[in-house]
């Protein structure tokens, strides 16, 4: 709001010049100047003086009036106009998997709300798949996952890894495959369960090379269970004999929904992964994205303290 306009404000709520020039800031022959200045400009006398400060003329309580209605009017724009600011500035689309989500991105995401109410947060929880295809399509940012070698060079994509985690196996209690070490073959001959979209359409991205367990990674076997829903592969799983293969982080929180580890011959233990963050190339062009994505390097860095440090 025009300054001037301020300063008149000033000194008709407070009565007095002195006591405003105290507010302001400034001098008092500035203001006697400015609003000496006003009243040229408009015709008119806006305050009368008295032994116990300044008064508003018909005229000053008119300008009064309005000029406190534009202030509003100002105050609101601001406001306005600083909320579209964090929307645009702090606003978060990103993808993550099932075990990054519980295990550190909720709390940050929680608190990122917390510190900027004003600012959408957008999380997507999804296989490896569902996440790259979000990626390239615009519809996120940046997501969390294990890196997978297996990604088509042609999709411009960057990795950028904080730790390294390996893979297991989990069952319901009682499991036929619970009591004694066993080899990767066999857990096969059980139901694989899958907390992911066996969609076709997701095939694209990756190359057509077989996993550790002779089949094109992510496809689910024709006697398997597949859901985007990781509660529903739970439920699966404590009435069936499926086999849930997924990151021993979580170990700790799906013995808590009632799964049992199966535990694995040495020479059958998967190896170690690298688990980080995937994003375009140009990522870094966006200085935006580019502090999100070192912010979330180093959550990640912080709360996985492994003596496993990530391939680079």
């Amino acid at each position: 709001m025009d300054k001037i306009l301020q300063q008149f404000l000033s000194i008709a709520e407070s009565g007095s010049f002195s006591r405003a020039a105290q507010l302001l800031n400034v001098t008092q022959p500035t203001l006697t100047f400015n609003i000496r200045k006003l009243e040229e400009n408009l015709g008119v006398t806006l305050f009368k003086r008295t032994a116990r400060g300044v008064t508003l003329t018909p005229y000053g309580m008119t300008l009064f009036e309005n000029v406190r209605v534009m202030r509003r009017l100002y105050d609101n724009t601001i406001d306005l106009i600083e909320r579209q600011r964090m929307q645009t500035e702090r606003s978060i689309s990103i993808g993550t998997g099932y075990t990054w989500w519980v295990l550190f991105l909720r709390d940050w995401a929680f608190e990122h709300r917390r510190l900027y109410p004003e600012a959408p947060v957008h999380v997507s929880i999804g296989n490896q798949l569902r996440c790259m295809d979000q990626l390239l399509a615009g519809e996120i940012s940046m997501f969390v996952g294990h890196e997978t070698p297996s990604i088509a060079a042609e999709f411009n994509t960057r990795f950028v890894p904080f730790c390294r985690a390996r893979q297991g196996y989990f069952v319901r209690e009682g499991h036929p495959l619970l009591g004694e070490p066993r080899r990767r073959e066999d857990i096969q001959a059980y139901p694989r369960v899958s907390p992911g979209s066996p969609d076709q359409r997701y095939e694209r991205l990756f190359l057509r090379q077989p996993d550790g367990e002779g089949s094109p990674r992510y496809r689910i076997d024709g006697h398997g269970f597949a859901s985007n829903s990781m509660s529903a592969c739970i439920d699966y799983m404590l009435h069936s004999d499926g086999v849930l293969r997924f990151t021993t982080l979580l170990a700790d929180k799906l013995v808590e929904k009632g799964l049992r580890e199966v535990a694995l011959l040495p020479s059958h233990t998967n190896p170690l992964e690298n688990v980080g963050i995937y994003a375009t190339q140009d990522a870094d062009q966006n200085p935006r994205t580019a502090a999100l994505i070192d912010e979330i390097r180093a959550l990640g860095l912080a709360r996985f303290d492994v003596p496993d440090k990530p391939n680079t």
